[in-house]
């Protein structure tokens, strides 16, 4: 004891303390007298933007314990539910995915189910799981345990209807309603923002919330029917700051109705359930939840609720920043951003299969992502810890400056009358907008690297043929007979409806409307679709431009240059003849003549370019078949000359690869103008 006493102390005193002030003049010292809290901040491009350390001291600044704990987790401190989404194109399908997962280590399913309809329509199509009426329920749950399986779904408008299918269910196999537990994504704030109408008026769409909420509380205590779907806002290109402040304007609006018929708030809380996105900021995501936690209890000290009653937080891994191409890619990114959710504290997971944004999931993809979380908690005990971030300075630090940043945003949205106001306003849509063309900004000329699609892209990569819908669309089923519908109590007539042999094309009146488009509308999107497209497009053309690099003079330039080139067009598959280098113009030349290839690239140094250029242009220009006279580099001063000599385009370092590749698919008919 003595001994290890005395090795400790010598320790410390090896490694005396350094004060903040010692660390910022050597790093003044080392950035030639900057400022690094300009230089060094980091632009997130989220709502805010850390500084490149901090340290002990930052803790004081906060005014908060170290630990945010979860009321959910019920294995361990940190435990989670493993969710699984389940795709396939019919009930017994659906039915075989759902036991085989929850064999295989998934805790809870996941069901979408969305229901569309448009002004003319008789009915509607409905996409995903084709559950019509109670008896396609009963089968899609047939065997599966409803007092010992959470069930999500994910079924926007429909979650009422789906609500009574579930009750009746319930009451069929006699179970006791405290042991049901589920979660609907009924969130119509979302679609009116995507829609750019009320589902219904006003009035009825109070009434309706109203509904739900009691009927849950009093029929099914552990079912959460109204959701904070943040998703949206994450997957149509919003910011963490947005994505935080719009879910906590989306809470206040349900508190806000719910409270005025009486209901007391923590009975409203139960009824409530948050999904968020999960990004590839990992750091920033970790704080993101944490902070969602902080603002969930700033918002009930508000209301006159209990600050303890924990907020449940779930976590879905983004769709906004999956890739087409380089598609096993996707499975690193959903890695980190499971891990975030798992590190933050999220209450339940779902990580979604690399492919399923451009195809049905098969096995190989549903188990890698099932995969994923078990190994989180199995392998890596992740599980093991409450709130693992407590206690870094710098995810403190983001906590709270993202926590600040979204109760800003959120007053400002209060100040304007609440969340549905200011998407009458359009204040939502610019906000968004703005932020989704910063990013596709980012995107177009590279300042944002997608991994084999914007940049590194693989030349062998072929998708066109593996492209396909993930959820099969059809027709909603009315019944034979004319069914008369008299809804007072949504959820409940609608369960009496559905007991009776009602489909739910039957009952889609009674859960929106259809009217005209009267605000602006955000839609979700993925980021890299722009550049997938031009590739998309090179596949379906009937014949592959040949892109021939002309490497000449200064070897080191030379490999450079048209290394950038090769890795330039292969975003958009064209085939990129690259050879080691030429010795002279003449045979550059020859090399054109004998490959014909539709563009050319002049790949040297700026200073050989002078000579280069003219001569291997001049001859360009006698050729009947042409190719497109591509330079690559950006010598300011000598730009327009070469364009005079016969150079058509540049391509460099910064410029705008989206715009640029879009051109040269105009120069060769591959997309018409």
């Amino acid at each position: 004891m003595s001994e290890s006493k005395t090795t400790e102390q010598s320790l410390f005193h090896e490694f005396p303390p350094v004060s903040t002030e010692e660390w910022e003049k050597v790093i003044t010292r080392d950035l030639k007298g900057a400022d690094y809290k300009e230089k060094l901040r980091w632009d997130t491009d989220e709502g805010v933007a850390p500084l490149p350390f901090y340290r002990r001291e930052v803790l004081k600044q906060i005014d908060r314990q170290a630990t945010i704990p979860k009321k959910y987790a019920d294995k361990n401190a940190n435990s989670w539910e493993i969710r699984e989404p389940i795709f396939a194109e019919d009930i017994s399908s659906a039915n075989t995915q759902a036991r085989n997962a929850l064999d295989r280590g998934a805790e809870a399913l996941q069901f979408h189910l969305k229901i569309r309809r448009t002004k003319g329509m008789m009915g509607g199509d409905l996409q995903g799981l084709p559950v019509q009426d109670q008896h396609d329920f009963s089968d899609l749950l047939q065997d599966i345990s409803l007092n010992k399986t959470p069930f999500h779904f994910d079924t926007g408008m429909a979650a009422p209807a789906l609500m009574g299918m579930l009750r009746n269910e319930m009451q069929d196999r006699n179970i006791n309603p405290q042991q049901i537990w589920a979660t609907f994504t009924y969130d119509p704030f979302v679609y009116v923002l995507q829609n750019g109408q009320y589902p219904k008026s006003q009035k009825a769409l109070k009434r309706d919330i109203q509904q739900l909420a009691q009927f849950g509380i009093q029929n099914m205590p552990s079912v959460r029917p109204l959701a904070v779907d943040a998703r949206a806002y994450h997957n149509s290109g919003g910011t963490i700051v947005q994505e935080l402040g719009y879910a906590l304007a989306t809470a206040s609006e349900y508190l806000s109705i719910l409270t005025e018929v009486g209901l007391e708030i923590d009975e409203v809380t139960e009824a409530l359930h948050f999904s968020f996105s999960v990004g590839s900021n990992y750091f920033l995501e970790i704080a993101k939840f944490r902070a969602a936690r902080l603002l969930w209890k700033n918002l009930l000290d508000a209301y006159g609720g209990d600050p303890e009653t924990s907020a449940y937080l779930h976590g879905e891994t983004s769709r906004w920043n999956k890739t087409l191409y380089d598609p096993y890619s996707n499975m690193l990114r959903t890695s980190t951003e499971g891990m975030s959710a798992a590190i933050a504290g999220c209450d339940s997971m779902t990580i979604l299969p690399f492919d399923e944004h451009f195809r049905q999931p098969n096995d190989f993809s549903q188990r890698i992502a099932r995969n994923q979380q078990i190994i989180f908690s199995e392998e890596a005990y992740l599980d093991k810890v409450e709130d693992p971030g407590a206690g870094s300075y710098y995810i403190e630090k983001l906590t709270d400056d993202l926590g600040q940043a979204s109760w800003e945003l959120f007053q400002e949205i209060e100040t304007e009358g609440g969340l549905l106001k200011a998407i009458e306003n359009g204040i939502v849509q610019s906000v968004i907008q703005e932020s989704q063309q910063k990013r596709d900004q980012a995107i177009a000329n590279r300042g944002r690297i997608f991994v084999g699609t914007n940049q590194y892209s693989n030349a062998d990569n072929s998708m066109a043929d593996k492209v396909d819908t993930k959820f099969k669309t059809v027709s909603l089923n009315e019944s034979e007979d004319d069914v008369e519908l008299e809804i007072k109590n949504l959820p409940a007539d609608l369960a009496k409806a559905f007991a009776n042999g009602a489909k739910l094309g039957d009952v889609v009146p009674h859960l929106f409307d259809v009217g005209k488009h009267q605000f602006r509308t955000v839609t979700p999107y993925r980021g890299t679709k722009a550049f997938e497209e031009l590739r998309l497009a090179t596949e379906h053309h009937d014949e592959t431009p040949k892109v021939l690099t002309l490497p000449l003079g200064n070897k080191k330039w030379r490999k450079g240059r048209s290394t950038f080139t090769a890795n330039f067009f292969g975003c958009v598959g064209y085939d990129i003849k690259d050879p080691i280098g030429f010795e002279d113009v003449d045979t550059a030349l020859e090399a054109v003549k004998d490959q014909q290839p539709d563009i050319v690239v002049i790949c040297s140094s700026d200073k050989e370019y002078k000579e280069f250029v003219p001569a291997i242009c001049n001859q360009l220009n006698k050729l009947e078949d042409r190719p497109v006279a591509v330079l690559a580099g950006y010598p300011k001063e000598d730009v327009e000359e070469y364009k005079k000599a016969g150079v058509d385009e540049f391509i460099y370092s910064g410029c705008n690869v989206l715009e640029t590749l879009t051109r040269f698919q105009h120069k060769l008919n591959i997309i018409e103008n």
